[in-house]
């Protein structure tokens, strides 16, 4: 029988999950909570992600009452951006919600909403693993509401040259 390699340490064969929920301060406010993750700032790995999963409850989807009423989740590198907008770089992914539709209408929206990412090149998106942060905020609500996510990812360690480029790219250093 051929031996099998541990792919632990050169990369995750299989997909490993994190899981965050962030309750705004308030209605209307824009709310962050890090993912502990695990990892240091300075480790040399990051995360390919495969798949994001964000969730609402139903009493927060009840919230959504007319065409100015929205909610927004959002993966971030950062609790600093002061609107979540894909403009920004510290914005790795941005789910908008916002329902037209009138009481009459009945609509069944299912959970999770689902941001896959296998089709990109390298079968995912790639990240620092630190820091991350669940945002949520939200449009014209009465109260404030908590956003859920999970992640499905694997681990892909990075030489030198090229952890300093990933950072680069998302402006760590800059």
């Amino acid at each position: 029988m051929p031996a099998v390699k541990n792919k632990g340490i050169a990369g995750d064969e299989f997909c490993a999950m994190v899981y965050a929920s962030c309750l705004q301060s308030g209605a209307n406010t824009l709310t962050f909570t890090k993912l502990e993750t695990g990892y240091g700032t300075l480790d040399k790995s990051a995360w390919n992600i495969r798949r994001i999963e964000y969730y609402l409850s139903a009493t927060d989807l009840d919230k959504l009452l007319t065409s100015a009423d929205g909610i927004s989740m959002a993966l971030t590198t950062s609790a600093l951006v002061s609107a979540l907008s894909l403009s920004s770089a510290a914005v790795l992914d941005l789910f908008q919600l916002q329902l037209y539709y009138s009481a009459a209408a009945m609509q069944l929206i299912e959970m999770p909403f689902i941001r896959d990412f296998t089709n990109l090149p390298g079968g995912g998106k790639l990240c620092l693993p630190n820091p991350l942060y669940l945002a949520v905020n939200s449009t014209s609500l009465a109260t404030a509401v908590t956003a859920y996510m999970r992640i499905s990812f694997t681990v892909q360690p990075l030489e030198d040259n090229q952890w300093v480029e990933l950072v680069e790219q998302t402006r760590l250093l800059t």
